[in-house]
C-alpha cells in the first residue's frame, strides 16, 4: 500500500438530540466511481479508530471503506452513558442511517455494504430490515446473536444480570467486568432482551422476507461469536443469498482481525466482485 492509495475524510454528522458522531471515510483513489464502499459498524465498546488498519487495507484493495463512531464512544461531540443519558438499539440503526446517507452523498455512484462486527452486525440487520433494498449486501464478521440456546445456560446469568447491574449503577461498567465498555442502559436492556428470547426487542419484524446478499465469517476460538452464534443471526434472514466462511488463522481472535487483515479482506474483496 502507498500513501497515493488512500484519502481520508472526517465527516461530523449532528444528531436531533444535539449531539454529534463523524464518519471517517477513506477513497481508493483509483477505484472507479461505482467501487463499492464498505461502511464499518462498530462491535459494542469499539472506537472507530481501532478499524483504521482495515480501512486502509480495504481500499488498498481498490474498496472504498469507511466507520461511523459508535454512539457513547464517540472522539468528541458526545455524551458518556448515565442516568441522565441512554440509548438503546433503535438509536445506533438511526445514527447508522445518517452515516449511510453521508457515505452516499460523498460517493453517489457507489453500492454500500455495512460490514458489521459483533454487535455491529445486529444493528446492521435491523437497518437493512427497515430499509429493504438500501444497501447493496451485508458482511458480518465475528458477528452472531448472544442467544443463550446459541452459547450456553451460563449466558443466561449475564443476559439477565448485565442489564440489571446496568439499571443499579445508572449505566454498564463493562471496562471493570470486562465486557464490552461503558455502556448506556437501554443498549444492554436490548441486548439483554436479545440473549434471553432469541428476538430483537423492537421485534423481527422484516428480517425473514429480507432479500439481500450476504458475507457471514466466523473466527475459530471466537468465544463471543461462536459458529452457533453467527449462524443464529444467519438464521433469521431466511430469504437472503447468504456466502458462509470460517476462518482458522492463528493469531486473530474476536478482535484481532481487523488489525491482522489479510485473511479477512481478501475474502471480503472477493465476495464485493460477485455483487
Amino acid at each position: 500500500m502507498t500513501a497515493a492509495a488512500v484519502r481520508h475524510t472526517d465527516i461530523v454528522l449532528a444528531r436531533e438530540e444535539g449531539t454529534s458522531f463523524a464518519v471517517t471515510l477513506v477513497r481508493a483513489v483509483d477505484a472507479a466511481p461505482t467501487a463499492p464502499v464498505v461502511l464499518v459498524q462498530p462491535a459494542m465498546g469499539m472506537k472507530a479508530r481501532y478499524y483504521l488498519t482495515l480501512l486502509e487495507a480495504l481500499a488498498a484493495s481498490g474498496v472504498h471503506a469507511a466507520v461511523c463512531e459508535q454512539r457513547g464512544h464517540e472522539a468528541s461531540g458526545g455524551r458518556l452513558p448515565g442516568r441522565d443519558y441512554t440509548f438503546g438499539y433503535a438509536d445506533l440503526v438511526a445514527d447508522l442511517g445518517l452515516a449511510i446517507d453521508a457515505v452516499r452523498a460523498e460517493l453517489p455512484e457507489a453500492p454500500v455494504v455495512v460490514l458489521g462486527h459483533s454487535l455491529g452486525g445486529q444493528i446492521a440487520s435491523l437497518y437493512a430490515a427497515r430499509h429493504p433494498g438500501a444497501l447493496a449486501g451485508m458482511v458480518f464478521v465475528g458477528s452472531g446473536t448472544p442467544h443463550w440456546r446459541d452459547f450456553s445456560r451460563k449466558l443466561l446469568v449475564a443476559a439477565y444480570g448485565f442489564p440489571l447491574v446496568a439499571r443499579i449503577v445508572g449505566h454498564f461498567p463493562g471496562e471493570r467486568l470486562n465486557f464490552a465498555g461503558r455502556e448506556a442502559r437501554g443498549l444492554m436492556r436490548d441486548w439483554g432482551h436479545l440473549a434471553r428470547t432469541g428476538r430483537f426487542a423492537g421485534g423481527d419484524a422484516g428480517l425473514a422476507d429480507l432479500e439481500i446478499r450476504v458475507l457471514a465469517i466466523s473466527i475459530e476460538d471466537d468465544w463471543l461469536a461462536p459458529i452457533s452464534s453467527v449462524d443464529g443471526l444467519v438464521g433469521k434472514l431466511a430469504k437472503a443469498t447468504v456466502t458462509r466462511v470460517h476462518v482458522e488463522e492463528p493469531g486473530i481472535d474476536h478482535f484481532r482481525w481487523a488489525k491482522q487483515t489479510d485473511p479477512v479482506v481478501p475474502l471480503i474483496t472477493d465476495w464485493l466482485a460477485t455483487l
